[in-house]
């Protein structure tokens, strides 16, 4: 197949691996670029001339959340496919939308839901699908930075910013959510922290803290099993300082008269790199040319993600 031409509108860290991706691809190549300023006074006339599929076939979406949704939506009924950034909008409204531009048109739309593709997660979700953890009970998980990551999270919140990426990655374990509880600080500091308590529908329940005054800055997903517990602990690459990633496990052992044993031999992985922008890259691409459909980061994954965000604010509840 001829490479694919992207255009890549807005700028982050995420977008700079996804640009060294792109270049390094034979099937790929970044044809124009455009900043977020730049496309904040796109007219009509300037959007025609972007979304010629003559000379641009996908776009890369790094933008502000108030405009990923409307740039998306442009593509994708003009034809053109969409790589977006989470959360790819403000709310679940901006989500449905997507989805029924999707439906009309014979674009792919993907979401960079890179958690997804890092070595940890796919090792974590191969044990406790291989091996005889048993059901998942319970979930801790913390995702700190120190002090704003960008200005969608100063803006809208550390969750909607930020934690977003999180909750993500908590549906590959849990699946959708039913219920929802959630706190943050009253006054200064407010929107910079959350916590939120999430049930599934089997019973299990996650617990989860963004931030943006971690300090220490911490990526942990503790997940508790009925016969043993699977961490992911830091990440790599990405926002700077959240490594060494690591994946540690262990099972449940019994004494001689079969009472469970406290703190089981641990197994330690350690990651040195991660490639998901290739891994992201060649999934859309082998799914723009027909040949597999998209397994991360559909519109159904950014759907139950921002659903849930949008949840958790709506309930988000201050001291009594």
């Amino acid at each position: 197949m001829k490479a694919l031409r992207f255009a890549i509108l807005g700028k982050s860290p995420l977008a700079v691996e996804r640009l060294k991706a792109v270049e390094a691809s034979e099937n790929a190549r970044i044809v124009r670029s455009f900043s977020a300023a730049q496309v904040a006074r796109f007219a009509d006339a300037d959007w025609s001339g972007l979304l010629n599929r003559k000379q641009v076939d996908a776009l890369i979406l790094a933008l502000p959340a108030e405009q990923a949704a409307d740039a998306a939506r442009r593509a994708l009924l003009a034809g053109i496919h969409v790589l977006s950034e989470l959360p790819g909008g403000l709310t679940v409204e901006d989500i449905i939308n997507l989805r029924e531009a999707e439906t009309k048109s014979s674009a792919i739309l993907k979401f960079g839901c890179s958690l997804r593709y890092h070595g940890s997660v796919r090792a974590a979700e191969d044990l406790v699908r291989t091996q005889p953890y048993g059901e998942l009970l319970t979930a801790r998980a913390v995702y700190g930075h120190a002090g704003y990551p960008g200005p969608d999270a100063e803006k809208h919140g550390v969750l909607l910013g930020h934690g977003i990426h999180m909750l993500d990655l908590l549906h590959v374990f849990f699946g959708p959510f039913e219920s929802v509880k959630a706190m943050c600080p009253e006054g200064r500091g407010g929107n910079a922290n959350l916590f939120a308590m999430l049930k599934s529908g089997n019973g299990a329940i996650a617990q989860l803290h963004a931030s943006a005054t971690s300090w220490r800055q911490t990526f942990r997903l503790e997940l508790g099993y009925e016969r043993g517990y699977v961490w992911l602990d830091g990440h790599l690459p990405g926002l700077e300082d959240y490594g060494p990633e690591m994946l540690i496990h262990a099972q449940l052992m019994q004494n001689e008269s079969g009472r469970n044993v406290p703190n089981p031999d641990e197994t330690v992985t350690e990651y040195e790199r991660v490639d998901f922008a290739e891994q992201e890259l060649a999934e859309f691409i082998e799914a723009v040319s027909g040949k597999a459909p998209l397994r991360h980061g559909t519109s159904r994954h950014a759907f139950d993600a921002m659903n849930i965000a949008q949840r958790i604010c709506a309930a988000t509840e201050t001291w009594a």
